[in-house]
């Protein structure tokens, strides 16, 4: 026998004797993590009622995110605020209510970021970002009483105006700001009416047109005049003629923002805006493209002039890894959610700019039920659900599950790994 045939069995005892050395470290660390959560969750409820009372704006966060920020020093997170990002989506290029917070594990590992929202509607949290951020900064809380025992290390980062995020102030300001640079992986959590890991959200892109043609009196002389209007609503009319030849998710919808003034005079201008939308960036910009020349036909059917300036940002839809999700779903599961309650196959639910995080980085939305179905997002109805009192008990469900899947991807870098290669692959594959 040789020397390399008689050490090899005892290699393999050691391999088996210090994986289960380190799969009952992990659950001890789980056991641990679970326990932190439950210890803290009373503070962080707090935190999540004080932000549903302060119901500030976007981009006027101030108090919410000062709030979370002091809470995350307190545990040991090292914060940066007043982030640099550019000017020409967040004047003074300052995201003043945006912050970055890191904690080092044990040595070098994965990088799992959990995102933090605060920002309300002039109804107040009708969406619930008081819980996407009570619920996150309670996984972080749980998270850092375990950090010094994992590998790698935890960011959360504070992402204003999501509300508005089309007009790009919030998390693509900083995504185009690097401040997401080094996360492997992204986690958030968000109130609704189903536990879901994998609500699809849209890709979208705005357009506005302004059509110039040439005053007339309607009834003297009509003929002397070219009318803006009718560019207008042949382009709603070529668009309607469109959507036989679209895939059925692409949403193309607009409105006539201006249309003529008098009835007796030719409208002399005329602007629409419209948004198309798909459940992927690649559909969506396609479809974009095709809404963009039937302007141009409209313009040059009805003899009018068509101004259009692209829009500076978009939004993007997330690409989804399964395995990513599985893990999440199982972690939901763990933390007390029935197995048959998580939807695998929710519907579309809009638009937002968490979508271009995804479309950058792998990541799961953990939606957590606070409300019955026939309560929506936005309602005065869903007030009732998003203040601490109804809904805290989902939100330390969801604090759970995004901080046991943040534990599961920090003490296995090869699953981690495996994930970002396989949202890369999608990525490259998208649309086709």
């Amino acid at each position: 026998m040789s020397k390399r045939q008689f050490v090899a069995p005892g290699l393999a005892r050691l391999s088996v004797l210090l994986a289960a050395l380190w799969a009952a470290n992990g659950l001890a660390d789980e056991k641990q993590l679970l326990q932190a959560i439950e210890a803290q969750s009373g503070a962080i409820k707090q935190v999540s009622q004080q932000i549903f009372e302060f119901k500030e704006l976007g981009q006027q966060e101030f108090k919410s995110s000062q709030l979370v920020v002091d809470e995350l020093r307190k545990l040991g997170f090292k914060v940066e605020t007043d982030l640099k990002v550019p000017d020409d989506l967040v004047k003074g290029g300052v995201a003043k209510t945006a912050f970055r917070a890191e904690l080092p594990g044990k040595g070098p590992g994965p990088t799992v970021t959990i995102m933090l929202e605060y920002d309300a509607l002039p109804n107040g949290h009708s969406c619930g970002h008081n819980l996407i951020s009570g619920s996150g900064l309670l996984a972080a809380a749980g998270l850092s009483k375990v950090m010094k025992d994992l590998p790698g290390r935890l960011l959360v980062i504070g992402t204003p105006d999501e509300e508005r995020g089309s007009l790009g102030g919030g998390k693509i300001a900083l995504l185009e700001g690097k401040h997401f640079e080094g996360s492997d992986v992204v986690l958030i959590t968000h109130p609704g009416s189903t536990w879901s890991v994998n609500k699809p959200l849209l890709a979208m892109k705005r357009a506005t047109f302004v059509f110039k043609g040439k005053a007339a009196h309607a009834a003297a002389a009509p003929e002397q005049g070219i009318n803006a209007l009718d560019a207008a609503i042949q382009t709603f009319n070529g668009i309607n003629a469109l959507r036989q030849h679209l895939r059925q998710d692409v949403r193309i919808h607009g409105i006539i923002k201006k249309g003529g003034d008098v009835v007796n005079v030719v409208p002399a201008l005329a602007e629409v805006e419209f948004a198309a939308r798909a459940l992927d960036t690649p559909t969506m910009l396609d479809a974009y493209a095709k809404l963009i020349n039937t302007a141009k036909a409209a313009a040059l059917a009805s003899g009018t002039t068509m101004e259009y300036k692209p829009p500076r940002t978009e939004l993007l839809s997330p690409v989804m890894v399964p395995e990513y999700l599985e893990l999440v779903a199982k972690n939901i599961q763990q933390a007390g959610v029935p197995a048959d309650d998580v939807v695998m196959d929710p519907q579309p639910l809009g638009s937002s700019d968490l979508g271009n995080v995804g479309h950058a980085y792998p990541t799961v939305n953990i939606m957590f039920k606070v409300a019955p179905k026939t309560v929506a997002l936005h309602e005065d109805a869903m007030l009732k659900y998003t203040v601490p009192d109804e809904g805290w008990p989902a939100a330390v469900q969801a604090a759970k599950a995004v901080a046991l899947s943040a534990h599961d991807l920090l003490i296995d870098p090869e699953r981690t790994k495996r994930i970002v290669g396989k949202f890369q692959e999608l990525k490259a594959t998208e649309g086709k």
